[in-house]
C-alpha cells in the first residue's frame, strides 16, 4: 500500500445496485389503493388486506412454472386440475396431516377449519415449489388463498394472513 493511503471499511464491496425484488415490493406496496384489475391478471383475485399478499398468481414463476406443465394451462391457478386432489381434498389433507405430525409433532389450531387451510397452504407451497427451508416461508397468490379460504373458512372471519419468518 502507498504511504498517503488508508483502507476504510468497505472500500472493497461493490456500490449497492438496486434489487428487481426491490421495485417489485414497491409496486405491490401500491396494491391497496388500486383495483384489483390494475394488478391481478388472471381474473379471480381479490383485494385481501396486506400489501404483500396482493399478489396474482401470474406473477409468480413457481406457480406459472405449474401451470404450463399442462398442454393447454388454465388462465388461473384456481382452474388448475391439481389444485383440488392436492390442496382441497380433506382426504389427501388427513395424510399429509399424518405426514406432518410424524415430522414435526402435534399441530396446535383452533378447529378442524383451521388445520386443513394451514395444510392446504403447505400443500400448494409444497406442489410448487418443493421443500423449502425450515424458516423460508414465500407469498401465496390471492386467487389461492381466496379459494382454500372459501373452502375451509373461519366462522368469526379470523384470517392470519402471510407472517415473514421470524430469524
Amino acid at each position: 500500500m502507498a504511504t498517503g493511503q488508508q483502507l476504510s471499511g468497505y472500500m472493497f464491496e461493490p456500490e449497492s445496485v438496486p434489487d428487481a425484488d426491490e421495485e417489485v415490493l414497491e409496486e405491490r406496496e401500491q396494491r391497496l389503493n388500486q383495483d384489483v384489475s390494475q394488478w391481478c391478471s388472471c381474473g379471480n383475485c381479490r383485494t385481501v388486506p396486506t400489501e404483500e399478499e396482493n399478489v396474482c398468481c401470474l406473477e409468480i414463476p413457481k406457480v406459472i412454472r405449474r401451470l404450463h406443465q399442462l398442454p393447454e394451462p388454465p388462465s388461473c391457478m384456481v382452474n388448475h386440475p391439481g389444485l383440488e386432489p392436492v390442496c382441497l381434498n380433506v382426504f389427501s389433507l388427513q395424510n399429509v396431516f399424518n405426514l406432518y405430525r410424524a415430522n414435526y409433532g402435534p399441530i396446535r389450531l383452533r378447529g378442524i377449519e383451521h388445520r386443513y387451510r394451514y395444510l392446504a397452504y403447505r400443500s400448494f407451497v409444497s406442489w410448487c415449489w418443493g421443500f423449502l427451508a425450515r424458516r423460508v416461508r414465500v407469498v401465496l397468490p390471492a386467487c389461492v388463498v381466496l379459494r382454500i379460504r372459501q373452502e375451509f373458512p373461519d366462522e368469526e372471519g379470523r384470517y392470519v394472513g402471510f407472517r415473514p419468518a421470524l430469524n
